[in-house]
């Protein structure tokens, strides 16, 4: 590393391949804002955010210093908060399906962090700079005394700063045998066992609801020792009764968005079809913001739900047909998710020689309200048959194959259950096959070999009773679906 060597301004430029005079230059403009730009940004529930932006010449430098000082950091598996291949969501899968959850909030956590800390990072021995050079780093990567939202320097000092809290907190959370975890400001421990340790909660109070906690000696002491002040308005133990919270993300079962969230969303498309986007941003954002803020804010919501849903969900294909019949110029992908919308609740997938047994079925399903997509009658006199199979594949929720040895024989059919796997990869449980009381699943479908199966029994008079019996099924799993996506 040049900077280990460095001990001037010419030298810094030089292991920054910037011109000595345009660096010693930033550095005399670098803490009177003429190299920031500083504006807020919306939350993504309530208040704003601000950022100060770095600019120009000191913009340049702070994305080839970033560059440098990754090469000497290695996060640890903890660590989710601005590191590669992690996030929020890989944060809160860690502590899904917990009984109970604790979430601790750094205050100030940029804020706290300030020129006269980071200067001693430089010349710490994890870096090891002489103090000039630490001293011209500590510059650069400062405003206003803290570390500047918006800097691509500050979230991997401020991860590097906060290695000694989280060695603390992790030797607790070893020895109680927990689980932790540090996105950011954004603290987290959890435990499959019911017994709060004491050493980590002494007490909360009342027992259910919203409540004040009391944290134990040795985290308050980790806080004091590692220079960090505890967040007491958003400290939360959260039991398994109770909904848990990790990085605004539900994890009592899967991590997922707060119904609420989506709700909501649906309320502001709503108010972009009625009233337009003009007055809908004024509304759901505030007085002053345009059609275009409110575009992004809706375009982040989106990506947001998509993030964390998984990119085949059909509440977020729901919601992108709403934001693209009031943007037609929206993005592909939310172009893309439109089209997924479902039309039919069942694909119904069958050998034509196996068509009169299954139209039973289909009738029985019609019966009671069920949309099937049955190739008789959804494919029409000039349509294209490859066309109307991929579009009943996608717009249809589960996939029904009527598995026989005439189906494992037909090229055809096997294309349609092979197509219906690679569209299902993410969705478990969309695909609900069939078998015939003399088709060996196994021998004919490995890879449907571990996914449980109904038998069409023999023709007879148990027929019928096993027909009402399975549309009773498929009926449920149905309403259940739309639930999920309402």
């Amino acid at each position: 590393m040049l900077l280990g060597v460095a001990h001037s301004v010419q030298d810094v430029a030089h292991a920054l391949t910037m011109p000595a005079g345009g660096l010693f230059y930033v550095l005399q403009n670098a803490d009177n804002g003429k190299y920031y730009q500083s504006f807020e940004i919306p939350k993504k529930r309530e208040g704003t955010r601000p950022i100060d932006r770095p600019v120009r010449g000191l913009a340049l430098a702070q994305e080839r210093l970033a560059a440098v000082l990754k090469q000497s950091y290695r996060p640890k598996s903890f660590i989710h908060g601005y590191v590669t291949k992690r996030s929020f969501l890989t944060n809160a899968h860690y502590h899904e399906k917990q009984k109970w959850v604790l979430n601790i909030d750094i205050e100030d956590f940029f804020g706290s962090i300030g020129f006269a800390r980071i200067r001693g990072l430089f010349m710490s021995q994890f870096f090891g700079f002489n103090h000039r050079v630490a001293t011209i780093l500590a510059r650069l990567t400062t405003y206003k005394d803290a570390l500047p939202q918006g800097a691509r320097t500050s979230p991997i000092l401020s991860n590097i700063i906060a290695h000694n809290l989280d060695k603390h907190l992790v030797e607790i959370a070893v020895k109680e045998r927990l689980k932790y975890s540090r996105y950011a400001d954004d603290i987290t421990f959890s435990s499959s066992r019911r017994k709060i340790p004491p050493s980590l909660v002494r007490t909360w109070e009342p027992e259910y609801g919203d409540r004040e906690v009391i944290l134990g000696e040795k985290i308050t002491d980790a806080f004091k020792t590692a220079h960090f002040r505890i967040n007491p308005d958003k400290t939360r133990i959260q039991l398994f009764r109770e909904r848990q919270v990790v990085t605004g993300l539900i994890v009592n079962e899967g991590a997922n968005v707060y119904r609420k969230d989506i709700s909501r969303l649906r309320m502001k498309l709503h108010s972009g079809k009625k009233f337009g986007l003009e007055q809908a941003a004024k509304v759901w954002i505030e007085p002053t913001a345009t059609a275009k803020d409110y575009w992004a804010h809706i375009e982040g919501w989106l990506g947001h739900i998509k993030q964390v849903r998984g990119d085949d969900d059909p509440v977020l294909s729901k919601l992108c047909r709403q934001a693209a019949d009031i943007n037609p110029a929206a993005p592909k992908w939310i172009i893309r998710h439109a089209e997924m919308v479902r039309e039919f609740d069942i694909f119904l997938s069958h050998a034509s020689e196996d068509k009169p047994r299954v139209r039973k079925l289909k009738k029985k399903l019609e019966a009671v309200g069920i949309k099937v997509f049955f190739d008789e009658e959804s494919i029409t006199w000039g349509d294209s048959i490859v066309q109307r199979i991929n579009h009943g594949l996608l717009k249809s929720t589960f996939f029904v194959p009527f598995l026989t040895n005439t189906f494992a024989a037909k090229g055809w059919t096997n294309k349609e259950l092979n197509s219906a796997i690679s569209a299902n990869v993410n969705r478990q449980k969309r695909i609900l096959p069939i078998c015939d009381h003399d088709f060996h699943v196994g021998k004919n479908y490995p890879m449907l070999e571990d996914v449980l199966y109904k038998t069409w029994p023999k023709a007879g008079p148990k027929e019928d009773e096993w027909l009402n019996a399975i549309t009773d099924e498929l009926l449920a799993l149905v309403e259940k679906a739309k639930l999920e996506t309402s």
